[in-house]
């Protein structure tokens, strides 16, 4: 555009120069045209003024023709100055119109083409964004789909292992329940078999027992009846030794009285009857003591017998309440034996008792009789010794035989004392088993528990891995609506590049409008021109011809005038002034044309 603009400014300056040529050319023709006039003005009347007129008057003539010419010409060079200076006017504004387009061409130029960059940034940067949203679209999907088959192998992964461990957890179980039924079947089983054949066993043995306990109770009852009427009889015996004691001081003072009396018939016979019935008294009350201080150790060990019972574990507490509920039973028989023996015994010593002091009591009345029957008191009194020592032989006897009962009842005693300990032991042995059944039933319970506490694990572990794939879901999800949001960037750039592509056409199109009106203004100032140029042309080939027919008219009159020039010397002097003013004129001339090409 540079380059057209000053093409056209150095065509405007080439032709202005030509005009101003034209213009000077005319304005030289002209002078020339008027010199021609005046001098063949002047020549044809230079024979008559020769002849009729002074040289004077002809020269005024001529310098008036002259100088109307001149101001002729001096007005059409004005005027057609005038004209130049319009032309020159509006080829100016074309000019500057020119310019002034061009220069809002080339700011639409520029701005089409800040446009065009902006959208081929706008472009670059979409095709860039559709790349980067593409590329991040497929490591999105990329990304989803490794993780999705990260998922599905961990779940697959887990699901496996968890159906496996499920699987052996559930076949362990199923080995446990089984062995802990086939333990509870074994152990019931064999603790019912061993409980039923030790119960049996027990049971038999019990009943053995409590056989020979009745038994043993019963020969307990008789022993013990026995005991306590010895003891009683030993009682009444020790009450009677006293009474006795008292009644042998009072029969040795009689027997002294006897004896004093008795001396002259039997003394030796007196003295061997007290000595042994003294004797027989000692023995008796020595054997009453010793079997009850025997019989009390009896009842001693009887009583610590059933308190060690008592306290004995649950086995044998089946047996003492028995034992305790016998040796009640027992202890009430002996008393109703007692109740029902104590009184024959006592009836027996009270008639004892009843003789001893019929005979104490004799009365003195009898002292005198006394020689006739010291015969008959010794008889009965050797008679009483004979049923006393029957008596001590007797209780000697059941002593004796009390003893080994006693003794077998000890004996056994400590049978069932080690048939006790053995039921003691067999169930201790009992209850170990029953102890280990539990601990293994225990240890069971422990494995189920540590199976459900794996189970546990493992559902907690499943928990997990659903919460890790919600979290992964959300996170795809999030990047979801993040992709929606870039897509909907991505959509509002292509908007934006559409509604700018929109713009730039509607700028494309406004600088194509605007081409076209420059094209146009161009056309119509190059025909305007063109038409000027013509105008112009054409009065100035008019000039030219009538400059040419006038040149032809001076040059005649010049061959005219050339011929008066040696008279019209002096004239030319006076003329002076006349190309004075020519000289202006021609000054002028060609200041307007200098002024013409400046402005072109």
């Amino acid at each position: 555009m540079d380059r057209r603009s000053w093409l056209w400014r150095r065509k405007s300056s080439e032709k202005s120069p030509g005009e101003t040529e034209s213009c000077g050319s005319i304005s030289s023709h002209s002078e020339r045209f008027s010199d021609d006039q005046a001098y063949p003005a002047h020549t044809p009347q230079s024979p008559e003024v020769i002849s009729k007129v002074s040289p004077t008057e002809d020269a005024d003539d001529t310098v008036k023709i002259l100088r109307d010419k001149l101001s002729a010409a001096l007005l059409n060079i004005s005027a057609k100055e005038d004209l130049a200076r319009q032309h020159a006017k509006v080829a100016e504004e074309a000019v500057l119109g020119w310019e002034n387009a061009e220069r809002e061409v080339l700011v639409l130029k520029q701005q089409l083409e800040d446009a065009t960059k902006k959208n081929s940034a706008l472009e670059d940067r979409v095709g860039h964004l559709d790349a980067a949203l593409k590329e991040c679209m497929r490591q999105l999907r990329q990304a989803r789909e490794e993780q999705e088959q990260r998922i599905n192998e961990a779940l697959s992964k887990r699901t496996s292992e968890w159906e496996s461990t499920k699987l052996e957890l559930e076949a362990r179980l199923v080995e446990l329940q089984i062995q802990l039924q086939t333990a509870k079947a074994e152990a019931t089983s064999s603790a019912e078999s061993d409980f039923r054949q030790k119960l049996e066993a027990a049971e038999r043995e019990n009943s053995s027992l409590r056989r020979k306990l009745l038994s043993h109770a019963e020969e307990l009852e008789l022993s013990i009846l026995e005991r306590d009427l010895s003891t009683q009889s030993a009682e009444m015996a020790s009450k009677l030794h006293l009474e006795n004691i008292k009644k042998v001081t009072k029969l040795e003072a009689e027997c002294r009285r006897l004896k004093a009396m008795a001396r002259k018939v039997s003394p030796a016979t007196d003295h061997k009857s007290l000595a042994a019935s003294s004797i027989c008294v000692e023995s008796f009350t020595d054997s009453q003591s010793d079997i009850g201080e025997r019989l009390l150790a009896v009842e001693n060990d009887a009583h610590k017998t059933i308190s060690s019972e008592m306290n004995e574990p649950s086995c044998s507490g089946s047996l003492a309440p028995v034992l305790i509920s016998e040796v009640d039973q027992l202890k009430n028989q002996k008393v109703i034996g007692r109740n029902m023996m104590v009184p024959s015994v006592e009836i027996n010593l009270m008639d004892d008792f009843l003789e001893m002091e019929r005979l104490a009591a004799l009365p003195d009345a009898e002292s005198a009789n006394s020689h006739l029957q010291s015969g008959l008191l010794s008889d009965e009194a050797n008679s009483r010794e004979s049923q006393w020592k029957a008596e001590l032989q007797l209780m000697i006897h059941r002593t004796a035989e009390l003893e080994e009962k006693i003794d077998k009842i000890e004996e056994e005693k400590m049978k069932s004392e080690v048939m006790l300990t053995e039921c003691q032991k067999q169930v201790e042995i009992l209850q170990r088993q029953l102890k280990e059944t539990d601990a293994q039933l225990l240890e069971q319970k422990a494995q189920l528990d540590l199976a459900n506490e794996s189970n546990q694990a493992r559902t907690e572990e499943i928990k997990r891995i659903a919460e890790k794939k919600n979290w992964m879901e959300s996170q795809l999800k999030i990047a979801e609506a993040e992709i929606k949001n870039l897509l909907s960037k991505v959509s509002s750039l292509d908007e934006q590049v559409i509604e700018e592509r929109a713009l730039s056409e509607e700028k494309e199109a406004q600088c194509r409008k605007l081409e076209d009106e420059l094209s146009k203004i161009k056309r119509e100032a190059e025909l305007q021109k063109k038409t000027e140029l013509s105008r112009v042309a054409r009065s100035n080939e008019e000039l030219k011809i009538k400059q040419e027919k006038e040149l032809a008219l001076a040059a005649s009159k010049f061959a005219e005038c050339q011929k008066t020039i040696s008279s019209l010397g002096r004239q030319l002097k006076s003329l002076a002034t006349l190309e004075d003013l020519l000289l202006d004129s021609e000054k002028s001339s060609d200041v307007t044309s200098e002024g013409l090409k400046k402005k072109w």
